[in-house]
Order: structure tokens, then C-alpha cells, then sequence
């Protein structure tokens, strides 16, 4: 057979394999909070979530365990080979115990 016929298959592969979102979770302190169809979350510092098999729309609270340090809490969407940024519901505090929430579709 040749290559060619391949092609087309090959590309509706690669085009459905690029998709899907992530939850990205930035703080120099420890947190806690849920993410629906995720469920409980916790850790401390940095950490990416992905939300491939997850259904819209999906809110998060994610609380600081502490009095001190930043949280800061976005959604990312997929994009082609890392090119360009799709970053939604962004919030941030320093609040003591502060918490952040959001929601994407």
C-alpha cells in the first residue's frame, strides 16, 4: 500500500489527539479544594491537571492552607505543539486562607 492512503487517517489522528484542557495550579504554599470530575485535590507548590476526559463545564476551589503565600489558579486549553496561549478564569490571592474559584465551558 502506499503512504499516501495513510495520510488522511493519520491526520484525523493527530488532530483529535490534540485537544483536551488542563488546570494549572501555581503557589509557593500548600492548598486544597476540589476540581469537578477531578474530585479532591492537594499539594503544595506547583501542579498541572488534565482534564481530557472530564465533561463541561468544570468549576474548581482551590483554598491556601496557610496565611502566608500566592495561589494563582487557570484553565489552559490544548494548542498546536505548544504555539500560543488559550488561558481562561484566571484568579490569584495572597489572602490569608484565601481561595480561588472558576468555571470553563
Amino acid at each position: 500500500m502506499r503512504i499516501t492512503a495513510f495520510l488522511p487517517i493519520v491526520s484525523t489522528l493527530v488532530i483529535a489527539g490534540c485537544g483536551g484542557r488542563v488546570i494549572h495550579i501555581e503557589s509557593d504554599t500548600s492548598w486544597t479544594g476540589t476540581i469537578d470530575g477531578v474530585g479532591a485535590v492537594a499539594g503544595r507548590g506547583n501542579k498541572t491537571i488534565a482534564l481530557d476526559a472530564v465533561s463541561t463545564p468544570v468549576c474548581w476551589v482551590i483554598t491556601k492552607t496557610t496565611a502566608a503565600g500566592t495561589l494563582r489558579v487557570y484553565s489552559e486549553q490544548s494548542t498546536w505543539f505548544g504555539l500560543g496561549e488559550d488561558i481562561e478564569a484566571e484568579q490569584t490571592t495572597t489572602e490569608p486562607n484565601g481561595d480561588v474559584t472558576g468555571c470553563v465551558r
